[in-house]
């Protein structure tokens, strides 16, 4: 007899199997942003200690707990006195003068606070390793008593790990606590897995989504969406209700080339005659294939008889764009191959070095501008400033809120909108921002480019990456850039791969960047100015005409 007999009540039956989330296996990050407490019992240890004292506030250290690349701090606040219009809930993080901080000191020198902010939305330079961040996680209290939870995203070095607190608003002085980091890393050995990884269930596929309308497959290809085509089911389904494989107006032979599963080519081969029909830009689905980096989907096309060297678009044939592919040995012996021209390879090669340089850097809401032919300190002068009051940041012994410096400001927050990053580099300077048009913008473009050259990119949020060109202090030409190369478009948009879509493709982020460098005629070698906080941060006077 169950304990519970004649206390339940019986659930009602379900309409359907309810969707359900499945957790995955652990992925360890480079350092644990959060605690991973849906894996993990971390190992706690108990420690009291006052890390804190003023007239009526004390902080007092309660315990930690070791996850298994983190470290999360008790704090205890407790108050006798507080204003009757005063706090009564959670402590509140400001950065304003008096407000409640943080730090912690590590082994190794570095140093680690409450006030570094966010950070840079960029990850650091290979080798480098991402910065320890301290966060605080908030927690839970009434009035007189709250407690603090402090997030350090990496375990600390072995040694002496110094705490220390302030609190001006409540009198707290710097107070400054040791202790011993090595217990804490010792730690790290008696976290519990909840779900080791052998017994994790792997996500279960995703099943096939069903054709658009109700009952019975389609006889058409409505509703087809860019995934829908990779979908084999999903085109088998609709090609035995009727669907046209020669459809004028959705051209399933190009959509498949570029983006649907060999066997679903390679069953629609079998029922069209023409391998080479052309779409409206006058491509053939061997040219979708080559630029979307498919060699399966080129091989059964080629198999099939597709012509690979009949120019297309722009003079350029599927197989000329293919030989500077990864997709190049698959073509390369075929018969009537065209060999590229030696100063056009040269010139890709350059060009996609220049690429390779940018790679992972963040550019959504990205500006940035490249200036040739005027150093860091010329740039803010033209820029209306005096370059000896724009200090140079020194991230490693003030790392400051945003990595801005010391009461730096937020790039994201309302007064950013004046800002810009300075960097110089050989031959030139970088101008950025990483949530702004300003870099961009025609008035900063022309006011630093006069006797020479400036390109500007915004890489918008909403919509669309646009670059202008500056020259000699005038406005030359505005675009959008990054769009599919067609038979009217720049050279340079050929020669920057704006045509290819493929898998294997790394730079494809990177390529309008380089793009601009070389409208600016100033390649970068590195890539530090936009991968992390610039070289200064210049605030534009406020009597600034940039400002207009």
């Amino acid at each position: 007899m169950s304990f519970f007999e004649g206390l339940i009540v019986a659930d009602p039956t379900p309409a359907a199997e309810p969707l359900e989330w499945r957790l995955g296996a652990y992925e360890p990050p480079p350092h644990e942003e959060h605690p991973p407490s849906e894996w993990f019992v971390p190992a706690r240890i108990p420690q009291t200690a006052r890390v804190g004292d003023g007239p009526d506030t004390r902080l007092v250290l309660t315990g930690w707990e070791v996850w298994p690349r983190s470290l999360v701090i008790g704090v205890e606040v407790f108050r006798r006195r507080v204003a009757r219009d005063g706090p009564r809930g959670p402590v509140h993080f400001r950065p304003g003068a008096d407000g409640l901080r943080f730090g912690l000191l590590l082994a190794d020198g570095r140093r680690v606070t409450t006030l570094d902010g966010a950070a840079w939305p960029a990850p650091p330079p290979t080798g480098a390793g991402p910065r320890p961040v301290l966060t605080a996680l908030g927690g839970s209290g009434g009035t007189f008593h709250q407690r603090v939870n402090l997030h350090l995203s990496q375990l600390p070095p072995d040694g002496e790990l110094l705490l220390v607190t302030e609190w001006p608003a409540e009198g707290v002085p710097e107070t400054r606590t040791v202790f011993d980091a090595t217990r804490l890393r010792a730690a790290a050995a008696e976290v519990v897995e909840v779900w080791p990884a052998a017994g994790v269930r792997p996500p279960e596929p995703r099943p096939a989504p069903p054709p658009p309308g109700p009952g019975a497959p389609r006889a058409d290809w409505w509703g087809m969406g860019y995934d829908d085509w990779g979908d084999p089911e999903l085109i088998r389904s609709r090609l035995a209700a009727g669907a046209d494989p020669r459809d004028p107006e959705e051209r399933p032979l190009h959509r498949l080339a570029g983006r649907g599963a060999a066997e679903s080519l390679a069953e629609l081969l079998r029922l069209v005659g023409d391998v080479d029909a052309l779409d409206e830009q006058g491509r053939t689905p061997l040219w979708e294939a080559v630029t979307h980096g498919r060699a399966d989907n080129a091989a059964l096309l080629l198999a099939a008889g597709a012509d690979a060297w009949t120019p297309r678009v722009a003079g350029r044939s599927p197989g000329t764009l293919a030989l500077l592919t990864e997709l190049a040995p698959l073509f390369a012996g075929l018969p009537g191959a065209v060999r590229p021209d030696p100063e056009r390879v040269a010139a890709q090669r350059a060009a996609d070095e220049q690429a390779r340089v940018f790679r992972g850097v963040h550019t959504e809401g990205l500006a940035v501008a490249f200036v040739a032919g005027v150093d860091e300190e010329e740039a803010i002068r033209r820029l209306g400033a005096d370059p000896d009051r724009v200090p140079v940041l020194n991230l490693d012994a003030e790392p400051g809120p945003y990595g801005t410096g010391p009461d730096g400001f937020d790039p994201y927050g309302p007064r950013a909108g004046w800002f810009l990053g300075v960097s110089g580099v050989p031959g030139g300077c970088v101008l950025t921002h990483p949530s702004g048009y300003l870099a961009s913008s025609p008035a900063v473009l022309a006011a630093v480019s006069p006797g020479g050259r400036a390109y500007g990119v915004y890489f918008n949020p909403k919509g669309g990456t646009f670059g202008r060109l500056s020259v000699d202090g005038g406005a030359a030409h505005h675009e959008e850039i990054g769009l599919d190369a067609r038979e009217d478009s720049p050279e340079a948009f050929w020669l920057h791969r704006f045509w290819q879509w493929g898998p294997y493709d790394d730079t494809h982020g990177s390529r309008p960047l380089a793009y601009a460098c070389d409208r600016a005629h100033l390649p970068i070698t590195d890539p530090s100015p936009l991968l992390g906080p610039p070289h200064r941060w210049l605030e534009l006077p406020s009597d600034s005409p940039l400002r207009d």
